[in-house]
Order: C-alpha cells, then structure tokens, then sequence
C-alpha cells in the first residue's frame, strides 16, 4: 500500500474489527464504506461491496482481528483502491481549453469508470471526480492542511480553477465474501408402508406406456450456456415466471450481476434508475428461507434456465467494457457518427424511389439536365470548401480570443494591485513628515548591510557553527546595521518612512533570514559537509551591498560589469554569496536561473571565495528553472562530487546553487533540501 494513503486512511474514525467472514458480512449488510486492515492486508469496502484487497487477499480475513476506518465520504475507498491497483492514463486536459464540466458530463454520459485528477499546476489543492459505470462522486483536499471537501462543494472549487487534469480509465474488482457452509439436510428414508406418487401413478398406468416411454435418469443437455438470472434483493422476479416463483423447487436466492456492483452515493443533480437495496433484516430473512428450502431438481433447473432471458449480466459487462475516455469533440465522438450515419441511410432510402425514376427518365432527358447536374456539384464542393475554410478561420478566432481574455486578466490584475499600492501609499502618506522623497533603486543602491555583535564574548556566529552558542544567544547578540550615504531624517521611500521601507523589503529580510536561521537550519540537519562551502563562507559575512555589481574578465580579456540584488562579501570586501530576488507575483523562470548561472559563473571564476549563488522568489519555480538548475548542478555521469547542488567550474572551483521561496515573510530552502 502506498504510504500517503496509508495515512490518509489512518486519520479515518476507527474501531477494533474482529470475526472475520461474519464481521464482514455485518459490514456489507450496514453498507459500510471504509477499510479493513488485517496484519499486511487492506480490504476497501463501498456500500457494503468489497471493491479491492492489497498485500493479500479474502482469505487473510478468514477468522482475523484488526482495525476498521470508516471513511468520511464513501468516493474515498473506491478512489484509493483505483488508485492502488493503477489505471491507464487516457487523456490530460487544461481547464482552459476543456472545461472540467464538459468533461465531466461526457464522461458521465459514456459510462466512463475510472477518475480524474487535477493537480498539476494547482495550488490550492488535489481535486477528483470518481466515476462507476458513469456515475460521479467529488472528493478534494485543499490547503496547506488538506482540508476535505465532497459532493458539490468540490466539485465546483475543482470547476472554477485552472491547471492540468488527467483522465485515468481503471477497473474495479468486485470481490464476494465468502458464505458459511451449512450442512445438507438428510432426506427422510420412506417407511414401508409409505407409498411415493410415483409409485401409485406408475401402478395406474398401462404396461405398454411404462415401456415405451421410460423415464430417463437425467435431464437432456441445454444447447444454451448462458447464465440464468437468478431473482435478488432489490428487484421482484419478472412476471412472466409464476410458476418457478411459486414451485417448492426454487432455488436459493443467489447474487445477480447488478448486485455485484458498488452503488457509490452519487451527486443530487445526477439520477439512479437501481432499484432499492435490502434492509439489513430483509436479508437475514431471506438467508434463513433459502436454508429451509429444499435442493432444487435438475428438470426444475433446465426449466428455470429456459424461461431466463440472457442478459443477465449486461450491467457488470458493461461498466468493464466502458474503460476509454470518449472523444470530448461531438464531431468525433462515436455516438455522433452512428447518428450521422443512420441519418443517411434514412435518407438513401427515401430517395432511392425517386433516384429510379430519374434514371427511368434519364434516356429521353435533355443534354442540359446533365450539365446543370455537373454545375450543381461544382456549386457544392466550393460551399463545402468555403465553409472548411470558414472553420479554420473561427478556430483561429477562438485561440486569439482565449489569448487576448488571459492578457486582459493579466492586466487587470496587475491593475488591481496598482490600485492597493496606491491606496496604501494614500493612507500612508499622511502620516510621514518627509522633506523629500526617493525612489527605492537610490535607498538600496546607497545603501549597506553590516553584522555586528552587541560583544563577541557572547556568542558569534563562527561560535554557532561551533555548536557553542544558542540560536537565542545569536539572535539576541547579533545585529544588521545599516550605513546610507544620505541622512535618513525627513526620507521617504514610496510614501515609507526610509527604516520602515528597508526593513519590510525582502532584501533586507533575505540577508537577516541568512545570516542567522539558514545556519542553524543547516547545523540542525546535519548538511554541514553537503554544503561546506556555503556553511563556512556564512561565518565569514561582514556586510551585505544591496542591487550592487561585480566586476569579471570575458574570454577576451575584457572586464565587464555584473549586477545583483544582494551581494554579502567578507571584511576584504571579496563576495561571499550574490542573490537575485524576484518580488512579483509571477513565477521565477528558466531564464532568470540561466542568467544567474552565468553571472555567478563568471564571478566565481574570477574569485575563489564565492560560496554560493541564491535565486529568492515571492511565488514558485517553473519547470524550467527547476530543469536548468539540475543540468547546471549535475557534473556528468562519471562526477563523484559529494556536495549538494554544486556547480563545479574546475577541480578546485565551484559553487552552491541554491533556490528560495518567500511565503509570507518566512524563507524556505527548496533546492537542495534540507
């Protein structure tokens, strides 16, 4: 079992399970969704249908003790057991070109039994819609805390997102528990003064007819082998059989195909033409009148089997064969183009009279009649040309609309946070008595960061790395002080006072988040040799420059000007750790990591005590920059390099590629984990 699931499962209200097959049997007669473990093996139950066993099988519930969960919406036992027994993935979709609702809908109008996931791209959560046999139920966990949503709520959280859903088509096995055995009943031995029917009627008869006409030992073989539908629980057996209902000779009540299926709760807006479900009691009754009934009689059983009709089985068969996701095109999907086709059938039929006559006529028709049937033709292949043409243009349209819509949402919301920046800034400015202002490219540029101690008798941070002082001893003893190049009284930075300004900007939160928690992060872990370089290059920070240049020879020979956000350098002044920090609202792309490899690269090359090189962002990293941090960090197929997320420049040269993100002015190490 997956151990994600395992967990998930395990937050489930639980009780002990003991019994075995008769526990089981109680659970099925309760409906019960949930799952049983028992040792090493799980068994997921929906409705009372036991829908799929892990690391076992039905025998390892024999007789067996262990834990029972029931699950808080029964979607969850039929997902996790699709979802552990693995589907085939059929199709991916964006929310945006195919709307979930649609799919949905398409899905569940086929029949489709499997899931959809959207996932992919999703922030706020994993959102599912699980289907059987065409009927949906909604599950989602959203948030940090993975809050469980169900039925509409989810549904339409899951409608109203955007990012990549996957179509998985899976089976579901249907499992039986296993009946008690009870022993047949032994048949009274007549006594001899008892005289069986048989016996007075074969007396009455004739001679000549007992030996003409014999009874034959065993019933003819059918030429039919499907199976008979045997009466169930839900649906009263169909008028046209009184007679086996009513003979003494009925078989036991057996299991039918439409039982055998899970009938998962479905949304309200969806419909359920099965019939009523058996009560708990309803069964026990009917389990102690098949008992007391007697064994049925093979002419009995070929009679019942020829007034059976074959389809029996018709809902389990189909909900196995409706496994593929159908085409989401009503132009491609096969219902439309059997409709499409019968259409025309149809109407070769109507015409066909009228088609002879004209072929009747044809022989005394005017040479005319058969030009204007050949410009008629042309006629039409151009207006069907014109209106392929007229589809390609519309799809065109329609990709540029979709376009233009995400450009103007783009917009609008940069719009909408200009408007909260200003409004701050109006709500701010009343209360700065500013002689002048400037604008935060001059506070950083003259600006600089310097860490200093209250006494370096108390505690230091080569002293942390040592293990020799606390993190309240460093935090309480270490400060970042800060040198301007002009008097900050009567400064304002967008409506800020200057200190207000520095200090709520994540250049300066970057650098105190650094300096101090990174190193204990790294101490606490124990990555102190994975990132030795980065480790030891910390203890050393003297000052930190803020949007600051470096300066690095070209293959030339040339020098030529590098830029960073953060450059912390040592008390020679030689950089230490350079940084970039994206502060938007849009994720860090592969360029800004390439850049970044570059200009760290050139620095590092030109100065050998750069440790590491730091990409900060405010929301997440693409994919791309995630591919190109791993091919800058991975030295090859034959490196043997022991230090994590290194880009190694020469044997004795390189340095720590490291990705951040900021979420609510806390920072964490994302590459390389910590």
């Amino acid at each position: 079992m997956d151990a994600r699931t395992v967990e998930q499962i395990t937050e489930w209200d639980s009780r002990p399970f003991s019994g075995g097959f008769e526990a089981l049997r109680d659970f099925a007669d309760a409906d019960f969704s949930g799952a049983v473990k028992v040792g090493g093996a799980w068994l997921f139950m929906l409705n009372g249908r036991v829908v799929g066993i892990f690391d076992g099988n039905i025998d390892s519930f024999e007789d067996a003790n262990g834990e029972a969960y029931e699950a808080p919406h029964p979607s969850l036992p039929l997902l996790f057991s699709m979802q552990e027994r693995g589907g085939k993935t059929q199709a991916k979709y964006y929310t945006n070109d195919t709307p979930l609702e649609e799919a949905s809908s398409t899905l569940s109008s086929n029949k489709f039994t499997g899931y959809v996931e959207l996932s992919e791209n999703v922030l706020s959560g994993d959102y599912y819609v699980v289907y059987h046999g065409g009927r949906s139920m909604n599950v989602a966990y959203v948030g940090e805390s993975e809050k469980l949503l169900t039925g509409d709520e989810a549904f339409q959280r899951a409608n109203d997102e955007v990012g990549i859903y996957e179509v998985v088509a899976a089976d579901v096995d249907i499992i039986d528990i296993p009946e008690p055995e009870t022993p047949p009943e032994p048949e009274p031995e007549p006594t001899p003064t008892e005289r069986q029917p048989s016996e007075s009627a074969a007396e009455s008869g004739s001679e000549s007819e007992a030996d003409s006409e014999p009874v034959p030992d065993s019933p003819p073989e059918s030429d039919d082998d499907s199976v008979p539908s045997p009466p169930n629980d839900r649906q009263p057996a169909p008028s046209s059989q009184p007679s086996q209902a009513s003979s003494p000779q009925t078989p036991p009540s057996q299991t039918t195909a439409s039982e055998s299926e899970p009938t998962p709760e479905t949304e309200p807006t969806q419909t359920q033409d099965s019939p009523r479900r058996a009560t708990p009691e309803e069964k026990r009754e009917q389990k102690q009148s098949q008992s007391s009934q007697p064994t049925q009689s093979p002419q009995s059983s070929d009679s019942a089997s020829e007034t059976k009709t074959p389809a029996s089985f018709s809902d389990e068969q189909q909900w196995r064969e409706t496994t593929t996701i159908p085409s989401l095109d009503p132009e491609k999907s096969s219902s439309s183009k059997s409709r499409n086709t019968g259409v025309k059938q149809r109407r070769n039929t109507r015409q066909s009279p009228q088609r002879q006559s004209q072929n009747r006529n044809s022989r005394g028709a005017p040479a005319s009649s058969s030009n204007r049937t050949k410009e008629l033709e042309a006629e039409l292949t151009a207006r069907a040309k014109k209106i392929e043409a007229l589809q390609t243009e519309l799809k065109s349209v329609e990709v540029e609309r979709d376009e233009l819509k995400q450009e103007r949402d783009r917009l609008q919301n940069e719009l909408d946070q200009l408007r909260i920046e200003l409004e701050t800034v109006r709500q701010n400015s009343p209360g700065v008595t500013a002689e002048r202002q400037i604008t935060p490219q001059q506070a950083f540029t003259e600006t600089n960061l310097f860490v200093r101690y209250g006494s370096k008798g108390k505690g230091t941070l080569a002293d942390a790395a040592a293990g020799d002082a606390s993190r309240e001893t460093i935090e309480s003893n270490l400060k970042l002080e800060h040198h301007t190049q002009f008097d900050v009284d009567g400064i304002a930075v967008d409506g800020k006072e200057y200190e207000t300004f520095l200090h709520e900007s994540m250049e300066y939160q970057f650098v105190s988040w650094l300096v101090v928690d990174l190193l204990y992060e790294i101490i606490e872990t124990g990555h102190q040799r994975g990132l030795k370089d980065l480790f030891e290059g910390i203890q050393e920070i003297d000052r930190a420059e803020l949007q600051g240049t470096l300066t690095a020879e070209t293959e030339e020979g040339e020098e030529r000007e590098l830029s960073f956000d953060v450059i912390l350098r040592d008390r020679m002044g030689n950089p230490l750790v350079v940084a970039n920090i994206n502060d938007s609202r849009d994720p860090a792309t592969g360029e800004m990591l390439g850049s970044l490899v570059d200009a760290s690269s050139d620095v590092a090359s030109a100065n050998n005590e750069l440790s590491a090189a730091f990409q900060v962002t405010k929301s997440f990293f693409e994919p791309a920059a995630l591919e190109t941090t791993e091919d800058a960090t991975s030295g090859g197929l034959l490196t043997r390099e022991k230090r994590e997320s290194f880009v190694k420049l020469s044997r004795k040269r390189g340095y720590h590629l490291c990705l951040v993100e900021s979420r609510n002015g806390e920072f964490h190490l994302t590459v390389p984990e910590l």
